[in-house]
């Protein structure tokens, strides 16, 4: 069972490291890409709560506003911008149904095929809401758009799985390294 105090350890983590790598700026110094699905999951995994999950939405916001600030461009931010918010629930709600993913092998399989669903539901959902309501798209149909934004699913996939794992190992280490009372010993 995680305490209060280990799921806020968890939660700045995370949110630490989506503010980090999402703002552009940091992005482009430390190199590494977005870990915002990874942390949604991750949210979803080990924090569960869905008030958390607002938390992560606010602060994702907070992060994109300030980099629009600092001369990142706002293309992306359009009434479409508000599917962000389901797209994300989606990894969440895989995180969540990911409990207990790291005991066996066949856990580790259902975590995988729950994330990759989880990142294909934010795929679809964000870029779904890009195109029909960003006001971008009126001489481009449907599948064109698809076929564009398709190119870029594997890169969004492997860096969810690779911020992911990370997360699982330092969360399983973490664990490891924990102290364990006398009663459970």
């Amino acid at each position: 069972m995680t305490s209060t105090a280990q799921r806020s350890l968890i939660a700045l983590a995370l949110l630490a490291v989506m503010a980090a790598t999402r703002s552009h700026h940091f992005a482009s110094v430390l190199g590494p890409g977005d870990a915002s699905l990874a942390a949604f999951f991750l949210g979803g995994l080990y924090l569960r709560r869905i008030g958390w999950l607002g938390l992560f939405l606010a602060t994702a916001a907070v992060v994109d506003f300030a980099a629009i600030q600092s001369g990142v461009s706002s293309w992306c931010v359009t009434p479409g911008y508000v599917m962000l918010a389901p797209a994300y629930g989606a990894l969440w709600l895989a995180g969540h149904l990911a409990t207990g993913i790291t005991r066996s092998a066949a856990g580790l399989l259902r975590g995988g095929l729950l994330l990759a669903g989880g990142t294909l539901a934010f795929f679809v959902a964000s870029n779904a809401g890009f195109y029909f309501l960003s006001g971008y798209f009126s001489d481009l149909g449907v599948g064109e758009f698809a076929l564009r934004v398709g190119t870029y699913l594997p890169a969004y996939l492997t860096q969810a799985f690779l911020y992911s794992g990370l997360g699982l190992a330092l969360g399983l280490a973490a664990d490891r390294a924990r102290p364990r009372d006398a009663a459970n010993a």
